[in-house]
């Protein structure tokens, strides 16, 4: 019952119907009770103990799994950027002597250049021989100046200048 305060009247609340609940079963006239086991353990209020193994070694050797991956990683990355170091320095001095080789490359088709080697003879004190001579093979004599053009002419057999 609720009072209304404005009115001061009473009324009633509305009324629920009753949950419903599942019909009591009755036991089959053809299955027997079961019987209670006979060895039932005692009902406890203190706080259970496991009966099986226990639980520190299988945590200690989760942990010692974990912390020799952690260690093994560590070791892993370590090596590989000690190893990226080093990749790096040979690059380095790969391109260094690269360089060096291009540069004494240069060098030397410059000092292969006629006219260097001719200056450089000059200064050592060596001077052309105003005298140019030849040994003509088929004839076994010497020809002096500037040979003619049928004489210079190279006569070898399958070579065609």
């Amino acid at each position: 019952m609720a009072i209304d305060t404005m009115q001061g009247t009473t009324r009633q609340a509305p009324r629920r119907p009753a949950p419903r609940t599942a019909p009591a079963r009755r036991p089959d006239p053809r299955t027997r009770p079961v019987a209670a086991p006979r060895h039932t353990r005692p009902v406890t209020t203190g706080p259970r103990t496991r009966s099986g193994a226990p639980r520190m070694p299988f945590i200690l050797l989760l942990v010692g799994l974990l912390g020799g991956a952690l260690v093994s990683l560590l070791v892993i990355s370590t090596t590989l950027a000690q190893g990226s170091f080093h990749i790096t320095k040979l690059q380095e001095q790969n391109a260094s002597l690269a360089r060096e080789k291009q540069i004494l490359t240069n060098q030397v088709a410059q000092a292969e250049n006629p006219a260097v080697i001719a200056q450089k003879a000059e200064q050592l004190g060596l001077r052309r021989n105003p005298h140019l001579g030849f040994i003509d093979l088929k004839t076994g004599k010497i020809v002096t100046g500037k040979p003619s053009g049928a004489d210079a002419a190279i006569n070898v057999p399958g070579y065609n200048p």
